[in-house]
């Protein structure tokens, strides 16, 4: 009955042009799932800068909208991307689908609040009763 109640993790990784770095970041982000007591389910690493040329990225989002994952693990923000309107798109999209995001670098919602995005997040939730993704 444990077993079921455990969230189903999904581990990202990504900085550009340093491959130690992403190793690195998806080794620590899954010892910390694994502290939080989830199961890995799956995980990706992206080494490319480019929006489009990230299928670890893709591949995490198509287990998001399939219902396959209850949590996402980055070590930060930035490695979904520096951009407000891609992070935007990214919350919009992991909260239609229950998806909670897990950083590991600072306060998710503090880091959001520097970028002016935790008021856009909070009310996109409030307007499609959603649960916020933190």
């Amino acid at each position: 009955m444990d077993e079921q109640k455990r969230l189903r993790a999904w581990v990202y990784a990504r900085i550009p042009g340093d491959y130690d770095g992403t190793m690195n970041s998806y080794k620590v982000c899954s010892m910390q799932a694994l502290h939080d007591g989830c199961d890995i389910v799956g995980g990706s690493i992206d080494e490319r800068g480019g929006w489009l040329l990230r299928p670890g990225y893709r591949e995490m989002m198509w287990q998001v909208k399939a219902g396959k994952i209850d949590c996402i693990y980055i070590y930060r923000m930035r490695q979904i991307s520096g951009k407000e309107q891609h992070l935007y798109r990214f919350f919009q999209q992991v909260m239609q689908h229950g998806v909670k995001v897990v950083t590991l670098e600072y306060s998710l919602r503090d880091r959001l609040h520097e970028y002016r995005l935790e008021m856009k997040i909070e009310n996109y939730a409030a307007r499609h009763k959603l649960p916020f993704p933190w």
